[in-house]
């Protein structure tokens, strides 16, 4: 008993020991549902006594039911676990149908048309009949109406003349499958049900019921539940109706509510903590899904620190934004000292049509990664065709079976002969095996023409596949098991050679395809040789006055091993299920398809409307907890993100679950700066070992841009870019703009009106000045770029001494010419903000004007703030004596600044930086955390010596990552002067060249 309540918390412990017979159990992301699942079932076994042959556990996948498998066998053992009627709902319901199949008119060895063989039966209906119908949408409705419990023969009673296309489509494909002696998936689910209502005494024995997922149960689902309960009605159900995201897959989430009517006295408990996500993340996700107010209230409470705050990112376009992903990835594991790796990312998608420049991306970069829910192993060409041999020698009733291998490899038999014989066998209402069967041993004379060549084919055909029975139906040792099959086919049909001839290019990958198939034909013989256990896991137990259907292990092995493979969804190759180790990848997945897993670090790219909410998503509630689900993916690290133009270069609108109001306070605008104390709370997260400071240390001070810096937070490209692109022209901001008006008004009132700045005046009189409040906000700057600015603070003074120079000779009266009239009194339309303070020429400084009181800056502002970006007052002269600009505030009426946009960032007069108060940014729901990535101290061990400087004899320290945002004035007099001999030119000089090549360090 303590061994099974073990590690539990007091809710789970509930949930296990709870004497009530209806329970359900709603278990939010990673509060440890599948623990608390088979915890129960083991509770049932080992301390109620029931029998586990007659317990019955339904969950949604293979993997799960593996899982959940293992995990009993830890608590239970002596092999328990493989008499529980355990797996997925359609392989619980097939198990059913084998054994009592029969009196509900369903023949032994029935086969199961998987998607491949719907799609190819729906096809062949329409393109007979001529119909317009779109095969696939045809397949989804007609699954739609099977998932509600509507037959064809119901459907065509109730439908509208509209429709009868589709009607007709309906009722030929059910035809096809009952002729083939086939169930699709749906048909598993109904013909059970069907099934336990007619013979309940099939279940009578059932003493509980569990069901996993169950709010992605649909209506079928849910009768089958409430059919095996029965007799006990004695029901758990886990879920969370926050993750019900298979609404397109017929999910009813309200299948919570009518289980509560079905069974009344339902009890309710809630599992709360969470041993998955970081608080912060946590908290994000809380905020985006009760944005949804009809859902019930429910708490996830963290059992991990609070971490770092996910990320919200702006980027200029879909390729940008894959460029960016990947530098984070880069500098996240570097940053990290390679606490991460590879396999620790993810890379969720809405849809996977949104894949192609992050794919493109990783692949430049050199980043390995792998697609999850791409080609299953079982659909691969070479492996089905041998699956299809399989398929037919087994059940040669399989019509699309055999026509997908009558003429692979080719044998003469041309398309237009199929095309005759399955449109004669369809007429005549028999297979088109007996068709060709009659035809070669000459029962029976066709009504397609057949060649010579034609002829000969099929007989070889029949010949193989009669040959392949013997081999079944043999006795001792003339009986071939799966694997010998499997090798008498590769060998028959000389497959080798096929596949190099058909497929040179990829010859070897499909090759070892093939090998892997025969390897786990080999597993099922091994199995059969060791007490035949694959098979006791198929019998259901004997029930006194019920006929079972018998099962032979030796006849019946290759009806199980075919049935078993096309029930595994999930069955990928052995390297996907359990991808080793040392082959490290990058994890590309749908939302949908990630449910249920989790990674150290997840991106959640293309946040716009129309990716997410998709354009053509009916239930927007369902779009918002597959963006909760997406990102309670994650443990440590969380980032969304939105490119300004989608991957068809289309304006986008971030979607409208991030930019509700208070939103912005739960995430940051730029990756984590990851310091050493904010490493060391990753590692805990994640159960791993930290790495040594001195690690830490070396791996920030070697990483070329240690900060997520070079991509601007508001969304546009980087000033680099932008240069590029503008043939070197300075892109002014808004702030900008209003800096060189004010300058300009200060001037005039000093010297008399002057002539306008550049855009006014003749290009050979622009004068570069240092707008005060220029923002660099728009652009970012790599660290070893801002080291420029000792070059630039070389050449300040003299820089200083010009511009006085130009003010004083201002000062002279001087006739204006009618252009400079004509440019002044343009520059009069936008008015002359009253300045409060002058220039004072003797000690060459600037008075500062009063400050306007600015508001409260929103929590969504970064935390730690050191020196604003305008502010430029930690830059020291490295020249004695020399005095540094201060920036100068706007004005002090209200009034005119009307016509300007406020800052989003404080200025401040004082030298010194200023931290913004954690109470002023924090939102409510988080002001119990304390946030981990906090700035280095003020002279962190790994600061470069040389960006320390002094100011009036007080050594100051500066900060790690200090922008270059100082531009001085210099005429384009002084330039040419300096270069005398140069050739003149006309406004600024236009260089393509890097950083490097123009006297910057880096770039």
């Amino acid at each position: 008993m303590n061994r099974l309540l073990d590690d539990l918390n007091r809710a789970q412990r509930l949930a296990v020991v709870s004497p009530s017979l209806a329970l359900q159990v709603l278990a939010p992301p990673g509060s440890g549902k599948t623990k608390t699942l088979t915890a129960r079932v083991s509770y049932l076994i080992a301390e109620r006594g029931l029998k586990p042959w007659n317990i019955v556990v339904c969950t949604f996948t293979v993997k799960a039911a593996r899982e959940m498998k293992e995990r009993i066998k830890d608590l239970v053992g002596d092999g328990l676990e493989k008499k529980l009627v355990l797996g997925t709902f359609h392989s619980v319901a097939r198990r059913f149908l084998v054994s009592y199949g029969h009196l509900i008119g369903i023949e032994k060895n029935f086969g199961i048309a998987d998607m491949s063989d719907s799609r190819a039966i729906i096809t062949r209906i329409i393109k007979r009949q001529g119909f317009s119908i779109e095969p696939g949408s045809a397949g989804a409705r007609i699954s739609s109406l099977k998932a509600k419990s509507v037959s064809a023969e119901q459907y065509g009673v109730t439908r509208k003349a509209a429709e009868q296309e589709f009607s007709i489509v309906y009722a030929e494909y059910e035809e096809a499958l009952r002729t083939s002696n086939l169930l699709d998936y749906d048909d598993l689910l109904l013909r059970c049900a069907l099934l336990l209502r007619q013979h309940p005494q099939c279940v009578s024995n059932i003493e509980a019921v569990l069901i996993d997922e169950f709010q992605d149960t649909n209506s079928v689902q849910f009768e089958l539940m409430c059919l095996f309960s029965q007799f006990k009605k004695n029901v758990t159900i886990v879920g969370d109706p926050d993750q019900s995201i298979y609404g397109w897959r017929n999910a009813e989430i309200k299948n919570l509510e009518r289980m509560e009517k079905r069974f009344p006295g339902t009890d309710v408990i809630h599992l709360e903590e969470n041993y998955r996500s970081a608080g912060a993340i946590l908290q994000s996700a809380q905020q985006i899904i009760e944005q949804d107010e009809s859902r019930p209230t429910k708490a996830l409470k963290p059992t991990f620190g609070i971490g770092d705050r996910p990320v919200l990112r702006k980027l200029p376009t879909a390729d940008a934004e894959a460029k960016w992903l990947v530098a984070e990835i880069r500098r996240t594991q570097a940053l990290s000292a390679e606490l991460l790796k590879p396999n620790d990312f993810a890379i969720l998608l809405r849809s996977a049509a949104v894949s192609r420049h992050i794919e493109s991306a990783l692949g430049n970069s050199g980043i390995p990664y792998r697609m999850v829910g791409g080609t299953k192993f079982f659909d691969r060409i070479e492996v089905k065709m041998v699956l299809d041999y399989l398929r037919v020698i087994n059940q040669p009733d399989h019509n699309d079976a055999l026509l997908r291998i009558i003429n692979v490899p080719t044998r003469g038999v041309g398309d237009v002969t199929v095309k005759g014989l399955i449109d004669e066998a369809e007429k005549k209402g028999s297979t088109l095996w007996n068709i060709v069967l009659n035809i070669v041993q000459g029962k029976a004379r066709s009504n397609t023409k057949l060649s010579t060549q034609g002829l000969k084919g099929l007989t070889d055909f029949v010949n193989l596949v009669l040959t392949g029975q013997k081999k079944i139906t043999g006795t001792g040792d003339q009986q071939a098991s799966p694997f010998e099959l499997v090798e008498y086919l590769i060998k028959k049909l000389d497959l080798s050679k096929f596949l190099q001839k058909k497929y040179p290019d990829d010859y070897e990958t499909r090759w070892a395809n093939i090998e892997e198939l025969k390897a786990q034909t080999a597993d099922l013989t091994a199995a059969m040789a060791q007490g035949k256990q694959f098979i006791e896991e198929e019998v259901l137990p004997d029930i006194e006055g019920l006929e079972q259907r018998l099962i032979n292990a030796n006849e019946d092995a290759l009806t199980v091993f075919l049935a078993n493979i096309a029930l595994s969804s999930e069955a990928q190759r052995k390297q996907e299920e359990n991808p080793d180790e040392t082959q490290q990848h990058v994890t590309i997945s749908t939302i949908h398809a990630a449910k249920g897993l989790e990674w150290p670090v997840v991106f959640i790219p293309a946040c716009y409307e129309g990716s997410i909410p998709h354009s053509r998503a009916d239930d927007i509630d369902e779009e918002r907890r597959l963006l909760y689900v997406g990102m309670t993916r994650a443990q440590a690290l969380l980032y969304l993100s939105c490119p300004n133009k989608n991957s068809q270069s289309g304006e986008t609108t971030m979607s409208h679950f991030l930019t509700q109001r208070g939103i912005e306070a739960f995430f940051e605008t730029q990756g984590p700066k990851l310091y050493d104390d904010a490493v060391v709370e990753l590692a805990r997260t994640l159960r791993r070992d930290q790495p040594a400071l001195q690690q830490l240390i070396k791996a920030r001070s070697t990483y070329e841009t240690p900060e997520d810096s070079h991509w601007p937070i508001d969304g546009t490209f980087p000033k680099s870019e932008n240069t590029r692109w503008d043939q070197g022209r300075e892109i002014e901001s808004k702030e900008g703009i209003y800096a060189n008006k004010r300058r300009r008004t200060e001037n005039e009132q000093q010297s008399g009106p002057t002539v306008p700045v550049a855009g006014f005046m003749p290009a050979s009189k622009v004068t570069m000045q240092n707008p005060a409040g220029f923002s660099t906000a728009s652009m970012s700057i790599p660290p070893k770029i801002t080291t420029a600015t000792s070059r630039m603070q070389e050449s300040n003074s003299v820089q200083e001494e010009a511009r006085l120079r130009d003010i004083d000779a201002r000062k002279a009266p001087i006739k204006k010419s009618k252009a400079a009239e004509g440019t002044a009194n343009i520059m009069s339309f936008f008015g002359k903000p009253k300045v409060v303070a002058t220039a004072v020429e003797s000690t060459r400084t600037v008075s500062v004007p009063e400050t306007h009181a600015l508001p409260k800056p929103p929590a969504s502002i970064p935390r730690y703030v050191s020196n604003p970006l305008n502010d430029i007052s930690n830059l020291s002269s490295s020249r004695p004596g020399h005095t540094q600009h201060t920036p100068i505030a706007p004005p002090s009426k209200p009034a005119q600044l009307s016509n300007f946009k406020l800052r989003t960032t404080p200025l401040t007069t004082k030298p010194t930086s200023t931290k913004i108060r954690n109470e002023d940014t924090v939102p409510p729901a988080s002001k119990a955390y304390t946030f981990l990535s906090s700035p280095p101290p003020v002279d962190p061990p790994f600061s470069p010596p040389e960006e320390r400087g002094t100011a009036g004899g007080t050594e100051q320290k500066a900060e790690t990552f200090r922008p270059a945002s100082t531009f001085h004035a210099t005429s384009v007099g002084q330039v040419s002067n300096r270069n005398a001999g140069a050739p003149r030119r006309l406004g600024m000089g236009r260089s393509f060249k890097p950083w490097s090549a123009r006297g910057g360090r880096g770039g």
